[in-house]
């Protein structure tokens, strides 16, 4: 596997690179499958992606979504206006960002009206499904008017949407069915969104059962499977209380978890932000536009090495990855100086 990085590169006109790779949007190439993990706000970089993988003349087979990376990867099978749609989703009615941790500056009131907001989420956790709910109408309008109203298997590729069933604590994939519906749950964030009731089951976040869904992705019988993640690491904090200590202990063991799951597909894409983007920071969706062209653009040549259908594949015929002698996987981080005022992904 060889896992690749970029640090976005914001633009503010429309891009070059698009303009410039256009004519390569028909190139054959070797048939792979997608797979987009979840992220939140951050999921939006799959979307600057598949815009650059499209404009390198690379179109995916199928894809395999979770959560965010659901939205994006089904609103781009369903839509021939898929880029357009996303960019314009609506999501002022959602929940702004949540502040975990109270602030260490600016005296006592900052940190009261923190750990007051703090007890606000609590309490709309314990007493209903949490603080989407106000939300719920305005977010299943959404996934409704950004699939039309169609179902999985209407797309022009193949889809999976992998959900996380609460009662059994297993991952549950749709391939079929409402296309709204599947995004709804596999999106629900818990605590924040009220979870899918569905032919008893109790769906919900794809992310916690599974952040990278790779061996549902190998079903779909191509021949290279491309994972994008667009998480971030830990977070530079202080950790003076029991509390903290385990709210990072829970990240630490979610970020291990997908690193496992990320490790068998042939190549991970990983975005890299500017600043720390949360979960629910939907407005920053126009630097994760950016960010995800940015890894794309990055990796133009190992991306064609990948997919080439004249250099075929890295390894030796008939070989898996694990099978081939190849070196181990080493992360390469490549950092993109540039000007970082907001900018748009065209």
């Amino acid at each position: 596997m060889w896992i690749w990085t970029a640090i976005a590169h914001p633009l503010d006109q429309p891009d070059p690179y698009i303009t410039m790779s256009s004519h390569l949007a028909n190139q054959a190439h070797r048939p792979f499958t997608l797979v987009l993990a979840g992220g939140g706000a951050r999921g939006f970089a799959h979307a600057g992606v598949l815009r650059a993988l499209e404009a390198e003349g690379y179109h995916p087979s199928a894809v395999v979504g979770v959560s965010m990376g659901a939205v994006v990867g089904v609103t781009y099978a369903l839509r021939s206006d898929w880029y357009q749609a996303v960019l314009d989703m609506d999501t002022s009615a959602f929940p702004g960002p949540l502040q975990i941790r109270p602030t260490q500056k600016g005296g006592f009131r900052p940190r009261l009206r923190t750990w007051m907001g703090k007890a606000r989420v609590i309490q709309n956790m314990v007493f209903g499904w949490g603080p989407g709910v106000r939300a719920l109408g305005a977010g299943k309008q959404l996934l409704l008017n950004l699939t039309q109203g169609r179902l999985l298997e209407a797309g022009r590729i193949p889809l999976a949407v992998s959900t996380t069933d609460l009662y059994t604590g297993q991952r549950f994939v749709l391939r079929t069915g409402n296309a709204a519906d599947a995004l709804y749950a596999s999106a629900a964030l818990a605590g924040v969104l009220p979870p899918l009731q569905q032919d008893g089951r109790l769906l919900a976040d794809g992310a916690y059962a599974d952040m990278a869904p790779v061996d549902v992705a190998r079903d779909f019988g191509n021949p290279v499977i491309i994972a994008i993640d667009p998480g971030q690491d830990l977070a530079s904090t202080d950790i003076r209380n029991g509390y903290q200590a385990l709210m990072r202990a829970m990240e630490i063991c979610h970020l291990r978890h997908a690193d496992a799951r990320f490790s068998g597909a042939d190549l991970v894409l990983r975005p890299l932000f500017r600043r720390p983007i949360d979960t629910m920071d939907f407005d920053a969706r126009r630097e994760c536009v950016a960010a995800g062209m940015g890894v794309v653009r990055q990796h133009r040549d190992e991306l064609g090495l990948l997919l080439s259908t004249v250099t075929a594949d890295p390894f030796a015929p008939g070989e898996t990855q694990n099978e081939a002698e190849t070196p181990s996987p080493v992360v390469h981080t490549f950092e993109t100086h540039t000007d970082t005022q907001n900018g748009m992904a065209h």
